[in-house]
């Protein structure tokens, strides 16, 4: 067989499963939604199904805002606005009622967060050592399984379309495998190998497309749900949610968490992180007792903040001697010139002298003085953060910073440490640390008072070097 008659027939082979693909598709297509009149009237949807059957079968992230606008609505917790700049959630008291799977991943991500008296800024739901893309896939599978229950929602798939979709690919997959063998293999080798290698590389292909493909759908009952919904939402949309703060719940009630949820109530939204990834430079701490906002900056103080900043001493020397070479020399290389057009009296290797010292004097000195004294200080960690240091192709090198909020300043510069400290510690826990303060290094840590967002309760035990 030619490798041109080999080809064709992949080409044949491959157009016929994609035609059978796109058959079962439009086959298996979400019924047309229609919006129905506007109207007040709030179906038996929650918000997060509400969000899945008018996003497209697709749950988007106000989908948990809109669900703790909802426990709120419904008494399970309190929003409160005490501050231009500071709202909060705060759990309520006794057993909640019966929740839906999603409801109690949203509640439990509060209760984590919460204080001993039940209290979490409104802005710190994004804080959490949590895997935001796992606790994401829970939620959305829990909305989904409940939409499904509810006959609202299927997967795209049947089994009879799966398997007919799958059992298919086995032909263009053989075919690719026979053209492999055609083209591939060599006089002292059989065809066996280059044939089962492109036949199930093609297969594994093929197969992974009809899983890519194989998501959510509505039902003719999720269609009439989603266009009843948009009937809902050309009512709401004229109450003018998009300014409400998540703390008016107490005055709009479910129709706030409603409106979240068609995308109606952008500053409730916004002011409900609870599936937002926090932000590096903005932390917030409930260190001394009140929330409050934490500036974290992953540079040390002044212009050699950026180079020196956050290195282990041992680390510190080799940057000092790798900046002393070039330091000098474009110095040096400023007297010539200097000299040559200005006639300047310094020589040449005296400017160069100078702007060595200019570079490397200040961190030495730094350096020199914490060996001398190292100082002890408590906080709570508020920002635990990678930075990549050097990337090739077989490896990565990253610099391990910890975020410390002391009480003394709303603003602070997270240290270096190395990957075992690092890796000792959770955002929340209460420390005590013995760190290089000019130079941003932490030396030692002894967990006071582990975090309330730690998988298990016990601390972690000091590290010293």
């Amino acid at each position: 067989m030619s490798v041109a008659l080999a080809l064709l027939g992949v080409l044949i082979a491959g157009g016929a499963w994609f035609a059978l693909l796109t058959v079962v598709m439009a086959a298996s297509r979400t019924p047309p939604v229609r919006p129905g009149p506007a109207t007040g009237a709030l179906g038996p949807e929650s918000p997060a199904i509400v969000d899945l059957v008018t996003g497209g079968w697709e749950l988007c992230d106000e989908a948990a805002s809109a669900t703790l606008l909802d426990l709120a609505a419904r008494r399970v917790i309190g929003i409160e606005e005490i501050g231009p700049e500071l709202s909060l959630v705060r759990l309520g008291r006794g057993d909640p009622p019966a929740l839906a799977p999603y409801e109690k991943l949203v509640l439990d991500h509060v209760r984590t967060l919460a204080t001993a008296d039940g209290v979490v800024a409104t802005g710190a739901l994004a804080e959490g050592a949590r895997n935001l893309g796992s606790w994401w896939k829970s939620f959305t599978k829990a909305v989904i399984a409940e939409a499904r229950a509810a006959g609202l929602s299927r997967p795209r798939w049947s089994a009879a379309q799966r398997t007919l979709l799958l059992g298919a690919a086995v032909v263009p997959a053989a075919v690719v495998g026979i053209a492999a063998a055609v083209w591939l293999t060599k006089p002292d080798d059989g065809p066996i190998g280059p044939f089962a290698g492109g036949a199930v590389l093609a297969f594994a292909g093929l197969s992974a497309l009809v899983g890519k493909l194989d998501r959510e759908r509505g039902t003719q009952a999720g269609a009439d749900a989603a266009g009843r919904w948009l009937g809902v939402r050309e009512h709401l949309a004229g109450a003018r949610f998009a300014e409400a703060p998540a703390a008016s719940v107490t005055i709009w009630g479910r129709p706030l968490a409603y409106a979240a949820a068609l995308g109606l109530a952008g500053r409730a939204v916004a002011g409900l992180p609870v599936s937002t990834p926090a932000d590096d430079s903005r932390a917030w701490s409930d260190r001394g007792g009140m929330w409050h906002v934490v500036h974290v900056d992953y540079r040390g103080p002044g212009p050699w903040g950026r180079f020196f900043w956050g290195r282990s001493p041992l680390h510190t020397v080799g940057r000092l001697a790798l900046a002393a070479i070039p330091s000098w020399g474009f110095a040096f290389l400023l007297g010539i010139l200097a000299r040559a057009l200005l006639d300047s009296p310094f020589p040449p290797e005296a400017v160069g002298f100078v702007g060595l010292v200019l570079v490397v004097a200040v961190p030495l000195v730094n350096l020199l003085l914490d060996a001398a004294g190292r100082s002890t200080v408590e906080g709570q960690v508020v920002r635990l953060r990678t930075k990549v240091r050097k990337q090739n192709d077989s490896s990565t090198t990253y610099d391990h910073y910890v975020g410390l909020d002391t009480g003394a300043a709303r603003g602070v510069h997270a240290v270096g440490t190395d990957e075992t400290r690092w890796n000792s510690l959770t955002e929340g826990d209460v420390v005590r640390a013995t760190i290089s303060g000019r130079i941003g290094w932490l030396h030692e840590v002894e967990i006071l008072t582990p975090s309330r967002m730690r998988p298990t309760g016990p601390a972690a035990a000091p590290t010293p070097d």
